[in-house]
C-alpha cells in the first residue's frame, strides 16, 4: 500500500533561496495536497518565504541561523524538533530546488535513515536534497542528543574525515546536514538505507525523473562539469553493510573500477559539493 499524505511530514530549510521554493512546493503540492509542510528560515528574514510557503498550506518559522559551525548540530536537532511537535510515520528533508514526481510507491518499514547514500573518507550519509527519516530514526536521533553534541561545533568537526570534508567548515565557517546525520547515525547504530525512488546528487542535475519519486538539485544554472556523488552510480563495492557502518541494500550497478574510490572522494574537492 502506497503511504497516505497523513503518514508525510516534508521539511525545508531556507536562506537565500526563497525564489526556488514556489516550484518545489508547487510539485510537491501536485502529488501530495495534504502532507504536512514545515518551512524553516534559517535566520533570513525574507518576507517571501513565509507568503510562498503559506499559500501553498505550510507551517513557516523563522528562526536563528543554524548553518554555521559554531551552532554544530542544531540545525538537524531543530529539524527533529519541530517535526516531533506532530510527528508522522515519515519525515522527509527536502531542499528548495528539490522536485516532487510522483507518490511513492512504498517507504522503509523498519527504522533507518535513506535516500541516496554517498560517502566520503569512510564516513556513509543521505545526501541531503532528500533525507527520509522514519519517526523511529527521527525520535532516536533527537532524544539522544547525538546532534547537540558540543564536539560538532569544533573546527574540525568529528564528521570532516577527510580533507574534501574539512574544507566547509575550516574554509567557510559552515556545518553540513549531510555528514551531520551520517556521522551521528552512525555513532547511534542507525541503519542507512540506499532508497531507489530517491535520486539525490550534490549538483549533478537529473536529465529526468527517469521513474524516480523525487529527485535533486534543480537549480536555475547546472554547475557544469559535475559527476555523480552518490554510491550507487560508483558501484556495489562502495555500498557495504557492516556493523560499524549500518549501510544497507547494494545499489544497482557495475563493479568498480580501479580508481572509483579516488574519484568519488574528488567529487568534494571542490567546497561546495558538501
Amino acid at each position: 500500500m502506497k503511504p497516505t499524505d497523513h503518514e508525510l511530514t516534508f521539511y525545508l530549510n531556507s536562506r537565500d533561496d526563497a525564489h526556488l521554493l514556489d516550484d518545489c512546493l508547487e510539485s510537491l503540492r501536485a502529488h501530495y495536497p495534504d502532507v504536512r509542510v514545515i518551512i524553516r528560515s534559517d535566520g533570513d528574514e525574507n518576507p517571501a518565504i513565509g507568503v510562498t510557503g503559506r499559500r501553498h498550506r505550510a507551517e513557516v518559522v523563522y528562526g536563528e541561523w543554524l548553518f554555521c559551525l559554531e551552532r554544530g548540530g542544531e540545525i538537524v536537532d531543530e529539524m527533529l524538533r519541530l517535526f516531533l511537535l506532530a510527528p508522522t510515520r515519515w519525515l522527509f528533508k527536502i531542499d528548495p530546488d528539490t522536485r516532487i514526481h510522483r507518490r511513492f510507491d512504498r517507504l522503509p518499514a523498519t527504522d533507518c535513515i535513506f535516500g541516496t547514500v554517498q560517502q566520503q573518507g569512510g564516513l556513509f550519509s543521505i545526501q541531503g536534497g532528500c533525507v527520509g527519516f522514519t519517526e523511529g530514526s527521527a525520535r532516536l536521533l533527537h532524544d539522544s542528543g547525538a546532534a547537540r553534541d558540543p564536539n560538532l561545533a569544533r573546527v574540525p568537526p568529528p564528521w570532516a574525515f577527510n580533507a574534501a570534508l574539512r574544507s566547509r567548515p575550516v574554509e567557510r565557517g559552515l556545518t553540513s546536514i549531510d555528514w551531520v546525520v551520517g556521522w551521528t547515525a552512525r555513532a547511534l547504530g542507525i541503519p542507512l538505507l540506499d532508497w531507489p525512488e530517491i535520486l539525490s546528487e550534490w549538483a549533478l542535475t537529473p536529465e529526468g525523473s527517469e521513474g524516480h519519486a523525487i529527485t535533486h538539485p534543480h537549480k536555475p544554472a547546472p554547475v557544469v562539469g559535475a559527476v555523480s556523488s552518490s554510491v550507487r552510480h560508483w558501484g556495489p563495492a562502495l555500498l557495504v553493510h557492516s556493523a560499524e557502518d549500518n549501510v544497507l541494500a547494494a545499489p544497482i550497478g557495475t563493479p568498480l573500477e580501479v580508481d572509483a574510490q579516488a574519484e568519488l572522494d574528488s567529487v568534494a574537492d571542490d567546497p561546495n559539493a558538501i
